[in-house]
């Protein structure tokens, strides 16, 4: 076809008659679009628009007879549609008993931080209160600027355009490390991953909101009086927002805070029964003074008091507050509440490991959670399909095409070679590609940045890897041994330096990470050219055998990877790349492949149509 004319012709015409499609479909009435996902029907959407990490949409709910912000499917966020040069006084004590305004019960009029403000809710709460300075850092652009203040402001009553609300399109923790102000109320409600990942599995991804790191700059931001207020799911017992209390003892401690149950209180709105409990977690720079406890017993008149300072309210909280050693109680406690840090940032993964099996058998389906955690049989299952992957291509082979691993001395622990170097590879990739998430802001941007970094500075490696190495064993063995050593320097110094240089603009922070890997990237890429030119002038056959199993052991290394990440941390998956590097360098320091094989008869033939 491709040396016909009217063949040429008539793809250029199908290609026309596509792209007429596809912006009809984008821009008329929708042929093909997006009707179920995650197991649901979508609301009646007026307004749809996508992203680099996120398709949002705006429906109406006539039941509640709001507008619903809708992200990914899932997470939805309410626009708040009040005048407040209108205000009644009903719609202002409606605002102030709900779970999130409880900061502002105690602290009314505070300077507020908002993080992840989305249609307005927290903002309204706080204007509500008296507030008149209030920062908002949405990270989602479509949300703050094309339906907040483009599309639709007047459904928001221009909430965003107002003089004492202040938006900022950025990453809430990023902000907070290069902002030089103090508030009174740092606050997230309901912040976190979940939408954005793929096939309804949630969140496998990290969320560096809730960490120990986090909170301690969060604690650092807030004035005297100041407090961090963080709402998440209530559940029986509970699991996140207990963590929350962990994460707060921790980030105290290391302020030299020594009685974290004076710094604590906890509500909840609605039951736990049912789905939608929220429990609201205040987290006080200082002490709660008696003042302070007189309001919250006020506010809490309206919704369940979990715990209260001096109550004596007999729970979890409770517990875990006054314990004597609370990393005991955290360790035996029947989720994992333990505090996590930015080395490990998997905050919803509050499944103990020694109970992940039965949990996956025998909890509800409907309860928010379980969407959370079952991401990670989900991951296993991943896992074990990649091993029989794997031992797919060492088996078919020999049953299909009538080849068998090579059995000359010294080929068969060669090819170990390529599977070292393959999952290391992906281990400190994807272990970069996490790191960087905070610096950047944002997934999306790590990932762009990482991957084309280290294909770039990879690919010029392998160009002149001829060049470098040449033929010298001893040059290969140096490469090997450089890439573990970088590798592992970057796991160690990178968090810091990199916290020193968050507040810099976007492209120099993407210039940066651009230049902090790619000496490491361009280490990297030497060792598999080099070597596999070495196998093939020494056993051609194995030539196939090396790009199989580097290949397999690619896919099972970042799967790997995240188990590594999820249960160790993300240094150690970075060392431990490293580390089958330094594997790999002992397979090339013994394995010597200066001298002619000893081909025997049909080894490592392999009986391709050619």
């Amino acid at each position: 076809m491709a040396g016909s004319v009217k063949g040429r012709a008539a793809c250029v015409a199908l290609a026309l008659i596509l792209v007429a499609f596809l912006a009809y479909n984008r821009h008329g009435q929708p042929i093909v679009d997006i009707r179920r996902a995650k197991g649901q029907t979508l609301a009646k959407e007026f307004f749809q628009k996508w992203n680099s990490f996120s398709r949002v949409g705006v429906a109406h709910i006539d039941a509640e007879n709001r507008d619903d912000i809708r992200i990914d499917a899932d997470a939805a966020t309410g626009i708040a549609d009040f005048d407040f040069d209108h205000l009644t006084p009903k719609q202002r004590r409606d605002l102030l008993e709900q779970g999130p305004a409880l900061p502002y019960d105690i602290r009314p009029g505070a300077k507020t931080l908002i993080i992840g403000p989305g249609g307005g809710w927290d903002v309204a709460r706080a204007l509500a209160s008296g507030s008149h300075d209030i920062t908002g850092v949405e990270i989602n652009p479509i949300i703050a600027i094309t339906i907040m203040r483009e599309r639709f402001p007047e459904r928001s009553n221009y909430l965003y355009d107002r003089p004492d609300v202040h938006i900022y399109v950025e990453d809430g923790r990023s902000f907070v490390r290069r902002s030089t102000d103090r508030y009174q109320v740092i606050q997230a409600t309901l912040v976190d991953t979940w939408a954005s990942t793929a096939a309804g599995a949630f969140a496998l991804s990290e969320n560096s909101l809730y960490t120990t790191d986090a909170f301690r700059d969060y604690l650092s931001h807030l004035t005297g009086d100041g407090m961090v207020v963080f709402t998440r799911w209530g559940f029986d017992p509970p699991r996140e927002s207990l963590r929350l209390v962990s994460l707060a003892i921790e980030a105290l401690g290391q302020l030299g805070e020594k009685e974290p149950w004076r710094h604590i209180i906890v509500g909840r709105e609605g039951s736990v029964q049912a789905w939608g409990a929220k429990d609201t977690v205040l987290i006080s720079r200082k002490p709660f003074s008696p003042e302070d406890l007189d309001r919250a017993r006020a506010a809490l008149s309206h919704m369940q008091t979990v715990y209260l300072p001096g109550a004596g309210i007999h729970n979890h909280f409770t517990d875990l507050l006054t314990s004597p050693d609370p990393e005991k109680y955290e360790r035996d406690y029947v989720f994992d509440i333990t505090p996590i840090s930015d080395n490990r940032p998997f905050f919803f993964y509050t499944v103990q490991p020694r109970d992940l099996w039965s949990y996956m058998m025998t909890a509800s389906r409907d309860t928010a959670d379980f969407k959370v955690i079952k991401a990670v049989p989900l991951l296993f299952g991943l896992m074990a399909i990649s091993l029989a992957a794997t031992a797919l291509i060492m088996l078919l082979p020999p049953i299909l095409l009538g080849t068998r691993l090579p059995r000359q001395p010294g080929v068969r622990g060669f090819l170990l070679y390529f599977m070292f170097i393959g999952a290391g590879y992906i281990l400190i990739e994807v272990g970069l590609i996490q790191k960087f998430v905070l610096f950047l802001g944002h997934p999306t941007y790590a990932l762009t940045v990482v991957i084309f970094s280290m294909l770039i500075s990879s690919g010029l490696g392998s160009a002149l890897s001829r060049r470098v190495l040449g033929r010298s064993e001893g040059r290969l063995v140096k490469a090997l041994g450089c890439v573990a050593l970088l590798a592992s320097l970057l796991a160690v110094v990178i968090s810091s330096l990199l916290t020193a240089l968050v507040g810099l603009p976007l492209p120099l922070k993407m210039a940066i990470t651009a230049g902090l890997i790619a000496p490491l990237g361009f280490v990297m890429g030497m060792p598999f050219p080099t070597a596999l030119q070495r196998l093939e002038e020494w056993h051609p056959p194995s030539v196939r055998w090396a790009w199989s199993l580097n290949a397999a052991s690619s896919v099972l290394g970042s799967v790997g990877a995240l188990v590594l990440s999820i249960y160790l941390g993300l240094v150690q998956t970075l060392i431990i790349g490293g580390m089958l590097y330094l594997a790999a360098l002992v397979v090339a320091a013994r394995v010597r492949t200066d001298h002619p094989a000893q081909e025997s008869p049909n080894a490592g033939h392999v009986a391709l149509a050619r």
